[in-house]
């Protein structure tokens, strides 16, 4: 399956039972392709709630990362329930939803997740991109749990938007400084194309610097010449003021 198509299954298997809610799992299989794992629905609810057996969530673990849970909304917004919420918290797992309603996903990362390496990650819409990476970051390096500044992580398909939404997570929590003042751990907002989506990495120091690209794996690079043109802004956190 297309690393950024499986989407398409999910809302394939939502259309297939539209009266009631669906469920699976979104997997990364050993080769960092992307698969999805339909499971029956056991609720005795399936109109607006869903269960499955916990064997299957055993056996995936054993071969794949399980990246998140998917369910569907036959009825309701794609925002997630007070169910919803606290189930994957208490799963530590991300949670996956898409409306029959509103035709749309939503993402959305407990505050109880605990991300895994930071290097090697293909992309994967949602799951594995700039602002994730970023999220990760902070928390695995510095221990600051920010997911509770943004809890959709399905962006936007429109860039403007995108980046709207982004200017104000970046602006309402972090403190702006000047490109000459970089030092460790700030965040390095690149404009790499104008009028386009914007791009985030973390500065490690040392002219280095991390970030999830969409053509390629997570990576540690050189903040050379290059990538230095296309810095738009930098941020700290305050802490570290």
């Amino acid at each position: 399956m297309s690393l950024n198509n499986y989407q398409k299954e999910i809302i394939k298997h939502a259309e297939s039972q539209p009266e009631e809610e669906v469920c699976g799992l979104v997997l990364l299989n050993r080769d960092l392709t992307i698969s999805i794992k339909k499971l029956k629905n056991l609720s005795d609810k399936k109109q607006e709630s869903f269960a499955f057996s916990p064997q299957y969530f055993i056996d995936c673990k054993i071969n794949q990362k399980i990246l998140g849970i998917y369910h569907s909304h036959p009825k309701t917004t794609e925002e997630p329930s007070m169910q919803d919420t606290l189930i994957s918290e208490e799963m530590g797992i991300p949670y996956l939803i898409y409306s029959l309603k509103t035709k749309k996903f939503f993402l959305y990362y407990p505050e109880s997740y605990e991300p895994e390496k930071l290097i090697g990650r293909p992309y994967i819409k949602g799951f594995y991109e700039c602002t994730c990476l970023f999220k990760d970051y902070f928390m695995l390096k510095l221990n600051i749990n920010i997911t509770k500044w943004n809890k959709n992580y399905w962006l936007t398909e429109v860039d403007h938007e995108a980046n709207k939404q982004l200017e104000d997570i970046l602006n309402n929590n972090l403190i702006k400084i000047k490109k000459e003042e970089i030092k460790k751990h700030d965040v390095i907002v690149f404009q790499l194309k104008e009028n386009k989506r914007k791009h985030v990495g973390i500065y490690l120091g040392d002219d280095f610097f991390i970030h999830q690209c969409g053509n390629t794996v997570s990576r540690k690079q050189i903040l050379d010449s290059r990538w230095q043109s296309k810095i738009k802004d930098l941020y700290r956190h305050p802490s570290f003021v």
